[in-house]
């Protein structure tokens, strides 16, 4: 295996890991474990090591620990770009943009804690900051998909001239962008103000004294349903004009139509820890998945749509 092979399946596997840290990030959320160091950065309570650690505390610990190692394989991903890429290299440039999000997602963490936007928190600044952390989360995992894409040989992308193709793509993925947003936020809502059973949750929604958060619940499933409808209807359109985009056009589509489902389940349950995972997990592989089928339709520039029959045409 050379090093650009290898340096391709590693850029794979901190893909692979930061989802997994970005899911103990959820379940620190979800626990209440937020506080769990206390009002401390970098240090635990005040200590390098906790002595007599509570559970919350050894949840929030491991998230730090495990956020920390992310970031010194993203460091490493861009110190190995530079040495075995030449200068202007894509991999070069997603991997440098990978560093910058990375550091930025440890500073947005830092700020909760440091301002205590955590546990039972439901200030403003804490609503304003799960969006600003969900929307860079999802731009680090696009970089180092990115990243990984193009080490493993992928295409550069063509923005230009993609007509039709490229405004919808965009757009689509500015909808996950939308809907992750409102779920980040609806997801700490589920965390603060879990209902006894789904008919008291549907009428603390509607209440006139309901919180935004729990309002905001309602509105998320139909965000979610608009962008997942939109998004098949794209990639159905994109598919029938990019030759060799199929097998990701029909990753997405089944995604969505999981995700959909898992949404709907997540909501009967009343949005238990473990389902809330799922769902997350889920809407991280669509991001990924989309990110690869907009990669790869968008690598090739095209005057016009209509210069294209569509697949099937005489």
């Amino acid at each position: 295996m050379t090093g650009r092979n290898r340096y391709a399946t590693c850029a794979w596997g901190v893909l692979s890991y930061n989802v997994l840290v970005i899911l103990w990030g959820a379940f620190v959320r979800a626990t209440g474990s937020g506080a769990g160091c206390g009002s401390h950065w970098p240090l635990c309570n005040g200590e390098v090591v906790p002595t007599a650690p509570e559970v919350a505390t050894l949840i929030e610990l491991a998230h730090r620990l495990s956020s920390g190692l992310a970031g010194l394989l993203v460091l490493a991903l861009w110190v190995w770009a530079f040495r075995a890429y030449p200068r202007g290299h894509l991999v070069r440039q997603g991997a440098a943009c990978s560093l910058v999000f990375i550091l930025l997602e440890g500073a947005i963490g830092a700020g909760l804690v440091l301002f205590e936007w955590v546990a039972h928190d439901a200030s403003l600044g804490r609503i304003l900051s799960m969006g600003l952390h969900l929307n860079n989360t999802l731009f680090l995992l696009g970089a180092l998909t990115l990243t990984a894409w193009w080490a493993s040989g992928g295409p550069a992308l063509r923005i230009r001239r993609q007509g039709t193709v490229g405004r919808l793509v965009f757009l689509g993925l500015a909808s996950l962008l939308v809907v992750g947003t409102a779920g980040a936020v609806t997801a700490l809502g589920d965390t603060l103000f879990r209902p006894e059973s789904l008919a008291q949750g549907l009428q603390q929604d509607f209440a006139a004294s309901a919180h935004f958060l729990e309002r905001l619940r309602v509105w998320h499933p139909v965000l979610a349903v608009t962008a997942g409808v939109y998004l098949i209807g794209t990639v159905r359109y994109v598919m029938d004009r990019r030759p060799g985009v199929n097998r990701l056009g029909h990753a997405v589509i089944g995604l969505l139509l999981v995700q959909l489902a898992a949404g709907a389940l997540n909501l009967f349950l009343l949005a238990p820890v473990w389902m809330q995972l799922v769902h997350l997990l889920l809407a991280d592989l669509i991001w990924i998945t989309l990110v690869l089928f907009a990669a790869a339709a968008l690598a090739v520039p095209v005057a016009s749509d209509a210069d294209l029959p569509r697949r099937g045409a005489g």
